[in-house]
């Protein structure tokens, strides 16, 4: 129904399908108050957000597109595949300071953003972590904690010379009380992780979406910029008979 393929650049157009009428990315901040970039690149669309010092709230920025204007089936799944995500010191000549970020598959409606992320974590509420990377389901009713991918699929997709791609899958089946979802996670042609979940919050099959798309947040941690390339955005629906 809609595809986008960002690893164009110049004045190639990449915006390939556009069955919902949807048009072209727009930006948004996913939360108040986030300092964000976003440029295409050859490489992809290279979207960034900031973790300034004292920030305590969740930070991100999101390419996305308008949804109030179109008509979304009630079963669809979205995909968008990233690459080389960073973080670095907004403090010159200094390392990356511990922080999580999250490259994200994003849904809004009303005041609720939601979706699927592949989360880059090497810190929480008590204290550091190993470096790793994990599925995760945002803001549901009923969180879902998974663990940490293989280390060796991590040590892929941050490789600095080769970084693998990874794709982030999130299947939406609707109904008139409640969704259920399907979210994976690949890096290149392998599944890391999968899981399904009910939403539980308020995405029933009348829901009006503000926006659909994909972003990059933060969540902990303070003085770093993270980035990540975002190379394709998919909307898949069911073929009508």
């Amino acid at each position: 129904m809609y595809y986008q393929d960002l690893t164009t650049h110049g004045n190639k157009p990449h915006l390939k399908i556009d069955k919902l009428g949807a048009g072209d990315f727009i930006f948004v901040d996913s939360f108040p108050g986030s300092i964000g970039t976003h440029s295409y690149e050859k490489k992809g669309l290279l979207i960034s957000v900031e973790r300034p010092p004292n920030t305590t709230d969740p930070t991100g920025v999101g390419a996305a597109i308008n949804g109030q204007n179109i008509t979304i089936p009630q079963r669809f799944v979205l995909t968008a595949t990233f690459v080389d995500p960073k973080k670095i010191s907004l403090i010159a000549n200094q390392p990356p300071p511990l922080g999580q970020f999250a490259a994200a598959l994003a849904l809004s409606f009303g005041n609720i953003l939601c979706g699927a992320t592949s989360q880059f974590r090497d810190e929480n509420m008590n204290g550091p972590l190993t470096p790793g990377q994990r599925l995760n389901v945002p803001f549901i009713a009923m969180p879902v904690n998974r663990p940490d991918i293989a280390a060796n699929l991590y040590n892929e997709v941050i490789d600095t010379h080769h970084p693998s791609p990874f794709t982030l899958v999130l299947h939406v089946d609707r109904s008139a009380s409640d969704s259920a979802g399907d979210a994976k996670l690949f890096v290149g042609d392998q599944l890391a992780d999968s899981v399904h979940f009910n939403f539980g919050n308020g995405l029933t099959a009348a829901t009006v979406f503000n926006n659909i798309g994909v972003g990059i947040a933060t969540a902990l941690g303070t003085n770093f910029q993270a980035s990540v390339y975002v190379t394709k955005f998919e909307i898949w629906a069911p073929k009508q008979p």
